[in-house]
């Protein structure tokens, strides 16, 4: 995704609030040499907490690449992605999947259930996990 893809701004419905997710010059290459792609190319990016944000493009414009590297699910080349004061492309491994398991939630297009669980089950699931009681 180049800075002249179609990458929707955010919605201002909270022009005052800081933003909590910010993306600076994100850079995601997949190989190298003549056969490189450049899923993202020096991408910059804020969400503010409330707002409603579109990612749209055509297929293979870099759509996941970039939600990934968001969430911490991906590495990039180059380029910082912070969630509030944490900057994620700083965190080993453990630390991501604390912070993916403890303060991002994810809609996947297809779910991602493990079905030998019941639906209840595969809900609470994470918070048995990280050892937490839950409200049934």
């Amino acid at each position: 995704m180049s800075e002249s893809a179609a990458l929707a701004t955010p919605h201002q419905e909270h022009p005052q609030a800081p933003p909590v997710v910010i993306a600076r010059g994100l850079s995601k290459v997949y190989g190298s040499g003549d056969s490189a792609v450049r899923a993202l190319d020096n991408v910059t990016v804020e969400f503010t907490r409330g707002a409603f944000t579109a990612i749209m493009g055509p297929s293979g414009s870099g759509k996941s690449t970039l939600m990934h590297a968001l969430a911490g699910l991906d590495t990039v080349t180059s380029g910082t992605v912070h969630l509030g004061r944490t900057d994620l492309t700083q965190l080993k491994d453990k630390q991501l999947t604390l912070l993916r398991r403890d303060r991002i939630g994810f809609i996947f297009q297809s779910f991602n259930l493990l079905p030998m669980l019941t639906a209840q089950q595969n809900i609470l699931l994470p918070a048995q996990i990280a050892k937490r009681d839950t409200d049934q």
